[in-house]
């Protein structure tokens, strides 16, 4: 066997490809984890500066609920996280509408949704309830929930496929959110360090070109710094976004299938949906909002937990409590995102300044003058991700478990968008990667 020989190859060293390395190289699997960045971790990117009192998240921020193999890697590797605040504050028409309100309001608008009910577009359900001006107020918080949450636009994703969000969001034993308080990047280091006690092989800066395959055979033809290498195997197990799937393969970054997928698979990769996201961490030089009268906000903004306004170009925005750092993110998703992502840096910075302006009643000179630095990455024109993260639109669920489907027996999908219920999520990523380790160990024994 020469030492381009593996057993199984993985491709993506995000958390679904280091979940399935680390579940494959326990079980004695000889591996081969190929990542096109000069980094792990995919869409989990921590950017530690040095001069920030926190490390700045320029992708996922939270783990959501108690996922049980999420909850054991942080546990394990003795990561030290926190509870982040539930105070959500909604301002409508320049109005404050609390926590509690808010989501009495999102639960009760979304246990109308049934199952048992031909799927349609969330857009299409909100349409069919009252015009009333309560229910109005509550469409609008649930559309710039979905939007934002969901990275969706809401004429496409399905209620079915919000359903089971909801749904696998129960199971998680706690509706709480977390911050892990030395950065998310640790999950993935946490993930690569347990693989490499098992001696795993790990190719950074390695682009997949094309993938030849045919029934338990596998080669991967790929390039680091323009020198062109092959790697074979026995299988593959395939992380690619759902973005990096959906691109046509002459382009830059996209990954060739030779001979091409089966028509079901191809299908599916089509019909899912890639949401779009900004992410923006704006420093300043203090907690300026904790100082400020709001109108109609009769109470400190010490404890400002998350913002919403709709009205405004970035409509959420979230501190970093428990923490107390002069960091305050802007979060917008779905086609505000769209729009957004195909301006520059400088714009989306602007348009978060005008944003935080409007909410808080400052002028924008006053927030440049207290600016230190402002943090994104445009994970839409990241060549390796192509989009925030994936959504599921109308009848669209058979096709998130075509993806999730083996290839025969040779190729394997993981990747939030196989996930069914957790899709979005990173949690969703590691337990598709576990799961496509399980049917891998399951053809070779």
């Amino acid at each position: 066997m020469s030492s381009n020989d593996f057993d199984i190859i993985i491709v993506g060293a995000g958390v679904a490809g280091l979940g399935a390395a680390c579940e494959l190289a326990k079980a004695g699997v000889r591996l081969a984890l190929i990542e096109a960045r000069d980094r792990i971790g995919g869409r989990v990117y921590t950017q530690r500066d040095k001069s920030s009192p926190v490390p700045i998240e320029l992708g996922a921020a939270f783990i959501h609920g108690k996922p049980p193999g999420l909850m054991a890697v942080a546990e394990t590797a003795s990561l030290l996280f926190c509870d982040v605040t539930e105070r959500h504050w909604y301002f409508p028409d320049g109005k404050l509408s609390k926590s509690a309100d808010f989501w009495h309001t999102l639960n009760q608008l979304m246990s109308q949704m049934k199952i048992s009910e031909p799927d349609r577009s969330f857009r299409d359900f909100l349409t069919s309830l009252p015009n009333d001006s309560e229910t109005a107020r509550a469409k609008e918080v649930a559309a710039t929930f979905v939007q934002g949450f969901h990275a969706a636009r809401t004429e496409r994703i399905g209620v079915h496929g919000l359903i089971k969000a909801n749904e696998a969001e129960d199971e998680l034993e706690s509706h709480k959110s977390f911050r892990i308080l030395n950065g998310y990047s640790a999950i993935p280091e946490a993930l690569l360090n347990e693989a490499q006690q098992h001696h795993l092989g790990v190719h950074l800066n390695t682009v997949v070109r094309q993938i030849h395959w045919s029934r338990d055979r596998v080669e991967v033809i790929c390039a680091n710094n323009g020198e062109v290498s092959k790697l074979s195997s026995h299988a593959a197990v395939v992380t690619l976004p759902l973005g990096v799937l959906q691109a046509s393969p002459d382009t830059a970054g996209a990954v060739q299938f030779v001979p091409e997928l089966p028509v079901q698979k191809l299908n599916a990769i089509r019909e899912l949906q890639m949401g779009h996201v900004i992410n923006l961490s704006l420093r300043f030089q203090k907690r300026f909002w904790e100082d400020l009268k709001v109108q109609g906000v009769r109470e400190s903004l010490e404890d400002l937990g998350f913002l919403h306004n709709p009205e405004t170009p970035i409509p959420t925005w979230w501190t970093m409590l428990p923490v107390r750092a002069p960091v305050i993110v802007g979060w917008v998703g779905g086609p505000d995102a769209e729009a957004l992502v195909q301006h520059g840096e400088s714009f989306v910075i602007k348009q978060g300044m005008a944003s935080l302006s409007r909410i808080f009643h400052l002028s924008e000179s006053y927030l440049e003058s207290q600016l230190i630095a402002a943090y994104l990455h445009n994970w839409t024109a990241d060549l390796y991700s192509r989009g925030g993260y994936a959504y599921i639109p109308v009848n669209g669920l058979a096709s998130q478990r075509a993806l999730a489907e083996p290839v025969d027996d040779t190729l394997f999908f993981a990747g939030e968008a196989t996930c069914l219920g957790h899709i979005g999520t990173v949690h969703g990523a590691l337990m598709s990667g576990q799961r496509a380790a399980r049917e891998v160990l399951k053809k070779i024994h």
